[in-house]
């Protein structure tokens, strides 16, 4: 199994509740779109960008007929829709209320593991234009919930939002080049990197 396959594995179990009994239809199901969106991501890679990838291309490389996929998809672009709505529920399935600045870290620590793990398909997906929107959603959603902290401990200052606005955005620009090979930095050494200065900025705000 090649490690794009591995990974559509785990994401098809999101979807289709792995450790329930199936029938042999949704198994069939399962495998089929299992093989579309292996398929998908790997035409992704080998073009750049969604609108590049036809319906036939995909079929042959998935091993189907064209009738096969309108019976799972409309078209293109739902098939990368649903991987990206897939790993959305995986890191925004829990909602984390931060109370202090250890429950950011411990959150931050969730986000970058679970980037980790997918690190293979994002590879494979960040060579072109589809997985942006995840990772904007990603950088709003740390940026939210700890602007929310900051409220609740009585900081409204312009230039604190400001402050934290900067770190997050610089940081998921540095995640997204970082899946592009452009720079030598780990996963774990952006998200220590990302903690110390969140510590760093609630120290000085929050007396």
């Amino acid at each position: 199994m090649s490690k794009i396959e591995h990974i559509i594995d785990i994401l098809s179990d999101v979807c289709y509740n792995k450790g329930m009994v199936k029938s042999a239809y949704e198994k069939a199901t399962a495998r089929t779109r299992r093989k579309i969106r292996e398929a998908f991501a790997e035409l992704l890679a080998e073009h750049g960008a969604v609108k590049d990838i036809t319906v036939t291309d995909l079929a042959e490389r998935a091993e189907i007929t064209r009738g096969t996929f309108y019976n799972y998809y409309n078209n293109i672009y739902e098939v990368g829709a649903e991987i990206q709505n897939e790993i959305e529920k995986q890191i925004f399935s829990d909602y984390y209320m931060f109370n202090t600045v250890d429950d950011v870290e411990q959150y931050l620590e969730k986000v970058f593991d679970f980037l980790e793990q997918q690190e293979d398909i994002y590879r494979e997906l960040l060579v072109s234009d589809a997985p942006a929107g995840f990772l904007s959603q990603l950088e709003k959603e740390v940026s939210e919930r700890v602007l929310m902290l900051m409220h609740e401990n009585g900081v409204h200052d312009k230039n604190a939002e400001f402050e934290l606005l900067f770190l997050t955005n610089g940081t998921f620009a540095i995640v997204r080049k970082y899946y592009r090979g452009e720079v030598g930095m780990t996963l774990p050494e952006i998200c220590d990197y990302l903690k110390t200065k969140l510590r760093s900025m609630f120290d000085k705000y929050i007396k």
